[in-house]
């Protein structure tokens, strides 16, 4: 059953991509980028990028899952629970140190450089759910998450069921859709729906340092890094890519390298 969970996540990507796509097309929330074949070529560019690097690093994180099971790594091995606890246990704290490391992403200088790829979008859509510089997902996909299994001793069951449920949040959380707003209200109590992370792309840097939690609204909740505003109260993106010169491929790709962008 988990074999085929983690088998089905790269085809649910993909129906997300294309559903989230022709739904913001015919019903769009906010006000669509000027040119959006321009936009959307863009942004799809650098999201193969992603998924190419991704796919790559996916295999050896799932490696080091096994390693850690195998050599008994981390907290979760080390103390006794039943299975359900476990699991949900290894859910929560993998997701709060995804939590952590996108504050560092924020506060540190030479990691943000790379992360502010992602917020510069100024015209969110489902375009935007993989635009990351790849240093940006060696950090957060490949790093992090190395870590985080083998300090968490993160079970293979909770890794794939964490991603099941990540994968189609990230494309929702980014799409130019509008969901129901009781429906909003009462999911965001748990998951960081579409509407609570929208808040993070905005152009203001109190709010861009908030909703941070990737799955889960805990972390902001507890860490009192939320807000109440909503999507369409909020400009996007970053003042320093406010030229259409700043959204190339190529310009997202070089300009944490330079010192001045």
């Amino acid at each position: 059953m988990i074999d085929l969970l983690a088998n089905l996540q790269p085809i649910v990507l993909i129906i997300m991509l294309i559903l989230m796509y022709c739904i913001e097309n015919m019903h769009p929330y906010l006000v669509p980028a000027p040119n959006k074949k321009k936009h959307y070529a863009r942004n799809f560019t650098i999201s193969l990028v992603s998924l190419l690097l991704n796919a790559v690093l996916g295999t050896l994180v799932v490696m080091i899952v096994e390693l850690t099971a195998k050599n008994h790594w981390g907290l979760l091995n080390q103390i006794h629970l039943p299975l359900t606890v476990q699991l949900l246990s290894g859910i929560l704290l993998f997701d709060l140190g995804s939590y952590l490391t996108h504050n560092l992403q924020h506060k540190i200088p030479f990691l943000w450089r790379f992360h502010r790829i992602h917020h510069s979008d100024n015209h969110l859509n489902v375009s935007s759910s993989l635009r990351f510089h790849p240093v940006d997902v060696i950090v957060s996909q490949f790093i992090y998450q190395c870590i985080g299994v083998i300090l968490i001793g993160l079970p293979i069951t909770a890794f794939v069921i964490y991603g099941s449920i990540a994968v189609p949040l990230l494309i929702m959380q980014h799409s130019n859709v509008r969901f129901p707003r009781k429906l909003e209200r009462f999911a965001n109590l748990i998951f960081a729906t579409p509407g609570w992370h929208k808040i993070h792309h905005s152009s203001e840097q109190k709010e861009t340092d908030s909703h941070y939690g990737d799955v889960f609204t805990f972390w902001d909740r507890i860490f009192g890094t939320w807000g109440k505003k909503q999507p369409h109260e909020i400009e996007y993106g970053l003042t320093e890519f406010n030229e259409d010169i700043h959204h190339r491929v190529g310009h997202l790709m070089v300009s944490p390298f330079k010192k001045s962008t």
